[in-house]
């Protein structure tokens, strides 16, 4: 039986990647998409059951890190050194329809604007070695390389992106959509970056031209800058990959944790989609699985290189399987299997692979209108060097009422005036159609509603408790 699904597969793959050659896919990349497609072909589920897998008690501190700073040699570091931003986010669940680092954060800069600036601000510090990248995908390729000008996209900034095909999932063939044939690909998720950089040379490139490092993070968390506290640290333990983590509160409690296998201690990453029903219990279990992958990666490219050789061109990463529908707007159209892979899954791929635990303003993501708000208001400052700083810790929990406000054109009717002074405020919420006027300052824990039809305006004031208008 196993036998017959194997040769199934092959010959259903086949159909695969004759569409991924002809819509134009690197040998790296369909090497990566077939390894997860036997993968599902094979019935594995992609699950990663609780019996196989132990707790990770004890890791190094980001405080506790002791390599002492050196002008001379942290300029040699940073000339071998790589900072690739992950780009390939339109940022749709917040109503945009470019790239999301184009959204405008503080004084009129973007993310992108801020992240170039971090670059120039390193380089005329310690010199113009330390090399800039960002991981496009076609949705975003054009909006980005525009706003940053042919100059740096001349340094060959750009690492696109893959795309591979939806499976159907009673045929298991590519599926198909006459009325928009690109709804037949999708995102190979964030575990592409290793196939990009194998199938596009740029890993040989990198290598040629004496960079050694990778520092990766994604491009709307400006917490993950350059840390010369961090690089020293990954240059001089020798290991191939160190995972920036954080320690677990309730409320990250949904999201992928940080184990090692109970067979060889080697350290994995499981996330929500590769937990089973049963075993949800543990899997929230905070004081258990005491940390979370923060999606800072630190990689030696060599050790890359070796990994992707002996295991035939490709990161050998577990399958993260997701059941949708050929047209996502269309619930009664192809259900499809959409494959994705997670870069950090590749910690268990490197042999002597670690992991670092970190302060928390290193992971300041922007996901919602919400978090967006706090990172607009006083609780956020833009230093010298193009860092971004909390003002106030903790920061602020921001509720927008999300009927009116989960878009983000829909915070110019709220805040016509700019965000409001949050730095003495706990936790903020809004229910209704409100419009807040210049000077409002909340502090403590504050609920404003407006129960009525209409907008209502909030005047220049302090408030706390409850607020109806």
């Amino acid at each position: 039986f196993q036998q017959g699904r194997t040769n199934m597969a092959a010959a259903n793959f086949a159909s695969v990647e004759e569409k991924m050659v002809a819509g134009g896919c690197s040998p790296a990349a369909i090497a990566a998409f077939r390894s997860a497609y036997d993968a599902l072909a094979s019935g594995k589920t992609g699950f990663i059951p609780e019996s196989d897998i132990t707790p990770v008690k004890t890791l190094p501190r980001y405080e506790e890190l002791s390599e002492p700073a050196d002008a001379d040699n942290d300029g040699k570091l940073l000339a071998s050194t790589v900072v690739l931003k992950l780009n390939g986010g339109l940022g749709t669940s917040m109503g945009l329809e470019q790239a999301k680092s184009l959204l405008k954060i503080k004084d009129e800069m973007n993310f992108l604007d801020v992240i170039c600036k971090q670059i120039d601000h390193t380089r005329a510090k310690f010199g113009p070695g330390v090399k800039f990248m960002l991981m496009n995908s076609f949705s975003t390729s054009d909006d980005t390389l525009a706003h940053i000008g042919a100059e740096r996209a001349k340094e060959g900034v750009e690492l696109l992106q893959n795309k591979v095909p939806k499976i159907d999932a009673s045929t298991m063939q590519p599926a198909t959509c006459a009325k928009d044939p690109e709804l037949e690909w999708c995102p190979p998720g964030h575990g592409d970056l290793y196939a990009a950089l194998l199938g596009s040379g740029k890993l040989d490139e990198l290598l040629a031209g004496g960079y050694e490092y990778m520092f990766v993070s994604n491009s709307d968390n400006l917490g993950a800058t350059l840390d010369l506290k961090l690089l020293r640290h990954f240059a001089l333990s020798g290991k191939p990959f160190l995972m920036e983590v954080a320690e677990r509160t309730e409320a990250d409690k949904k999201g992928g944790h940080l184990a090692a296998w109970a067979s060889n201690g080697k350290l994995l990453l499981r996330e929500t989609a590769q937990c089973q029903k049963q075993d949800e219990g543990e899997f929230q279990n905070v004081a258990k699985h005491r940390f979370f992958n923060t999606n800072n990666l630190w990689i030696n490219l060599k050790a890359l290189k070796a990994v992707l050789d002996k295991s035939g061109g490709f990161m050998p990463l577990p399958l993260i399987k997701n059941s949708k529908t050929v047209d996502p707007r269309d619930s009664k159209s192809t259900p499809v299997f959409q494959l994705e892979t997670a870069m950090g899954a590749a910690i268990e791929a490197f042999d002597g692979a670690g992991a670092v635990v970190i302060p928390r303003d290193r992971f300041a993501p922007v996901k919602t209108c919400n978090d967006l708000v706090v990172l607009r208001s006083d609780c956020y400052k833009v230093n010298d060097d193009f860092t971004v700083d909390a003002t106030v810790r903790p920061t602020p929990i921001v509720d927008l009422d999300p009927a009116r406000y989960k878009l983000v054109d829909s915070l110019d009717s709220i805040f016509p005036n700019g965000v409001p002074s949050l730095k003495g405020c706990s936790k903020l919420t809004v229910r209704g159609e409100v419009v807040m006027a210049a000077g409002v300052v909340f502090t403590g824990e504050c609920t404003v509603t407006n129960g009525g039809a209409g907008p209502k305006t909030l005047a220049s004031g302090t408030y706390s408790g409850a607020v109806n208008l």
